[in-house]
């Protein structure tokens, strides 16, 4: 049972994150050209997750205090990773984007874990909406990276392993579902901070034009029909 729900999740992780990290490949050509709209995709998919997904949800656990609390000690974290890592600007913002994603990929993977616990068709329905949901993190991640002019195949690779937390949470879950419960609501919070930052100090500041606002409103649509 527990490595059955374990392996459900590290799929509806894995290949989520990793289809949206193969449907960047077709983009990788003519990223010189439309990075302005790419990032902009970017910074519209995430921060739709973390207004339409992560705080909602965590408000919802938590309350608003702690949520807000919480989301704040995402952004001081990422922050401080960002102050302490020697790489280029360009390699900070996707590696960052890269860690947002796997932060938030486990606190999913702890929902569905609890799910299956309290009831299996839950859990089912839980894992096949979240594996939807995660094709456009797995973009924006792959997207994101594209900018670094990192090969396709590796690419590809750490938007595979962004989802490999939600199998690790899945398992955490189900083994200890009564004990996490009350942390899943902390999780989302300090997930949507790390992104929150990421998306206004990196991604949107660094596009100014008509086809960053396009891209970030094609984003925002993209993942609340999703």
């Amino acid at each position: 049972m527990v490595l059955k729900i374990t392996l459900i999740g590290l799929l509806a992780g894995v290949l989520g994150t990793g289809l949206g990290g193969v449907l960047s490949g077709i983009f990788k050509k003519k990223i010189d050209r439309c990075i302005d709209f790419f990032m902009g995709l970017a910074g519209g998919i995430m921060l739709a997750v973390v207004v339409f997904d992560l705080m909602k949800e965590a408000i919802d656990l938590k309350g608003i205090w702690i949520t807000v609390i919480a989301t704040f000690l995402g952004v001081i974290t990422t922050m401080l990773i960002k102050e302490n890592l020697d790489m280029s600007q360009d390699q900070k913002s996707g590696y960052l984007i890269f860690l947002s994603i796997m932060l938030h990929n486990l606190p999913e993977g702890l929902a569905i874990g609890s799910s299956f616990v309290s009831a299996t068709q839950l859990g089912w329905t839980l894992a096949l909406v979240i594996g939807i949901h995660n094709i456009p993190e797995g973009l924006a991640t792959a997207l994101s990276l594209a900018g670094t002019k990192m090969k396709t195949s590796r690419i590809i690779l750490y938007t595979v392993i962004a989802g490999v937390p939600m199998g690790i949470g899945s398992f955490l879950g189900v083994y200890f579902a009564g004990n996490f419960n009350s942390l899943i609501g902390i999780f989302l919070s300090i997930a949507a901070g790390t992104m929150l930052y990421v998306v206004l100090e990196e991604i949107l500041p660094r596009t100014k034009n008509i086809f960053c606002i396009i891209g970030f409103l094609v984003g925002t649509i993209i993942v609340y029909c999703v």
